[in-house]
């Protein structure tokens, strides 16, 4: 009968990649990144870190963040122009290669605990 509880159905993760001819390599913590002249092949995979070190592979992950990161500069792309050329798959994206400006940002659905308190209190939230 094979196998009942659907791993069969779980695709292998995608924990790096090594194409030759693509360029250099750079690999951060999720996405490795092949420069191309003037554009860069980004890469999601599945590792998943915390706290700057891989601790894991999650299937699918690298798709999901391509999906998430492409709605958002699809939806801001009349706001401010960004780097996306196109996605030719799930998880890859083709960019004009630019200089990064070094800001993270964070977005949660909630707060709670001590985060919570320092917000209701007017205190900036780090």
């Amino acid at each position: 009968m094979g196998e009942s509880n659907g791993l069969r159905f779980v695709p292998p993760a995608l924990a790096a990649t090594e194409f030759t001819g693509m360029g250099p390599l750079y690999r951060g913590k999720v996405r490795d990144s092949y420069l191309l002249g003037d554009r860069r092949v980004l890469i999601a995979t599945d590792r998943l870190s915390a706290f700057d070190r891989i601790i894991a592979t999650v299937p699918g992950k690298g798709q999901v963040l391509t999906a998430m990161a492409s709605y958002w500069f699809w939806r801001t792309g009349h706001i401010v122009p960004n780097h996306v050329l196109g996605i030719p798959d799930p998880s890859v994206m083709v960019v004009r290669d630019v200089s990064i400006i070094p800001v993270e940002v964070v977005v949660r659905g909630y707060l709670a605990g001590s985060a919570w308190r320092d917000y209701e209190a007017g205190r900036l939230v780090s």
